[in-house]
């Protein structure tokens, strides 16, 4: 039989592609319920992903793909009303607490959370979820420091554009060595960015000497 052509897939195909990804990543959060079920889920998500990088990958043109991260920060109700996710805003909290997104809150207040725009831009929302449980006892705006600052392990750049795989857009020149990372295939990416939530914990709780 031979194989269909990536560039086949329609943009319908492409969104019920991306609805089913999306509702069986939240169907796998709420069957955890033991501590021996995240093996599971994790290798279930990176099955997911891995079919759907082979049935997407290339299927969208260059010019319906953004070029650059947005550094804007959106209330709930502008992620809902720019259709960043398919959600209600209290499902848009709950995937906060499941870790499949983040929020902070805006300096100077005490109420009031804004999300980082930039984690709803593909493929970022299919990747997140294990940096976030990485990252589960740290702080909102430390977890959003990491996400926007340049490490050397990263080839200066941050760990938000290594896992979209696209400069923000307040990025001015981009090296070679740059443009090769952020062209690696998704899982590594992920891989890389998880690595270095891990360094960066250990570094955070070594005692100062």
């Amino acid at each position: 039989m031979t194989p269909t052509s990536k560039s086949a897939l329609t943009e319908s195909d492409l969104s019920a592609v991306e609805q089913f990804s999306r509702l069986l990543a939240g169907r796998l959060d709420a069957l955890a319920k033991k501590p021996e079920d995240a093996r599971l889920i994790k290798l279930v998500r990176q099955a997911i992903l891995e079919v759907k990088d082979v049935l997407t990958t290339g299927a969208i043109s260059e010019a319906d793909r953004p070029s650059h991260l947005p550094v804007s920060k959106l209330k709930a109700s502008e992620v809902l009303e720019q259709g960043r996710v398919q959600l209600s805003q209290a499902s848009l909290y709950r995937a906060v607490e499941q870790k499949r997104f983040y929020c902070i809150t805006p300096t100077g207040r005490s109420i009031g959370k804004e999300f980082p725009a930039w984690q709803f831009i593909q493929p970022v929302p299919e990747l997140i979820a294990p940096v976030l449980t990485e990252l589960e006892d740290t702080p909102s705006r430390e977890i959003h420091a990491f996400w926007v600052s340049e490490f050397d392990e990263l080839n200066e750049l941050s760990p938000a554009e290594v896992l979209a795989g696209l400069p923000f857009e307040t990025r001015i020149e981009m090296h070679n060595s740059q443009r090769a990372m952020l062209k690696l295939p998704a899982n590594e990416r992920m891989r890389k960015v998880v690595e270095q939530a891990k360094w960066q914990l250990r570094s955070m709780s070594e005692p100062v000497s």
